[in-house]
């Protein structure tokens, strides 16, 4: 397991995992309004992915 896959939380894992998006960098390029529109996205992981896009 790399570091990029320990500093997200363990729902936004399994999101990733379900929409078969292979990596916190891939899920970074995604905008925001695709995200939200995607099965099982909501606000509360929208701030996690805000906060992961600060730390780049």
């Amino acid at each position: 397991m790399n570091a990029e896959q320990e500093v997200v939380s363990p729902e936004l894992q399994n999101f990733m995992n379900a929409q078969k998006i292979p990596s916190v960098a891939a899920l970074l390029v995604i905008d925001n309004e695709r995200l939200l529109g995607m099965e099982g996205f909501g606000w509360r992981l929208l701030k996690e992915v805000l906060g992961l896009r600060k730390i780049q």
